[in-house]
Formats: structure tokens, sequence, C-alpha cells
């Protein structure tokens, strides 16, 4: 039997909602729910909430005076931050992958 894609199960679809929930609705629970990925997304997760500031500092080192990471749109905010933290702490995770996904 072939199992049908599911884009709710993708590990980083998961961090981007954990994330969301985290910086925007001001989520206090950050539980998470078994999956085969679980250590990487919640190593990704703390990580990425964790190192919040310096993230920041190094996105707005490389963006043009007059483009601010908080004017962005609140997902692409997240997708940044996150692939941001896997460039710098997660040297073992493919460039090519964090782009591609």
């Amino acid at each position: 039997m072939k199992t049908t894609y599911n884009p709710n199960q993708s590990p980083r679809v998961i961090i981007i909602q954990k994330l969301y929930g985290k910086f925007f609705n001001n989520e206090e629970d950050l539980s998470f729910n078994k999956h085969r990925f679980k250590k990487f997304i919640k190593d990704i997760v703390s990580g990425t909430i964790e190192r919040d500031d310096l993230i920041k500092e190094e996105v707005k080192k490389h963006l043009s005076n007059d483009l601010k990471l908080e004017n962005l749109d609140k997902v692409f905010q997240i997708i940044i931050k996150s692939a941001v933290f896997e460039f710098l702490y997660k040297p073992k995770v493919s460039t090519n992958i964090i782009i591609k996904e």
C-alpha cells in the first residue's frame, strides 16, 4: 500500500508552525508530538528561539537599509529565521536541502 504525501508531516512545516505560534501568537506550550524527526524539529525550534536576537542581527547585516525583517510577511520571517539558524548552527545539514525546503 502506497502512502500519500502529507505536507503537514514535513518537519519544516511543523517547525514553521511551532515558531509562528511562539513568535506571533505568544504560545508558551512547545510540546512536540511523536514524529520520526522529533529531535531535529525540537533542535531547530528551540535553537531558533534561543538565538532569535543573534539571528535578527545576522539577517540585518545582509539586508539593504530600506528592507527590514519585521516588515516582511510573518511566515517569511519565520522561514528566514529558521533557515539562518540551520546555516549557522547545523553545518551537517546540506545547504542545498535548507534552500530547497
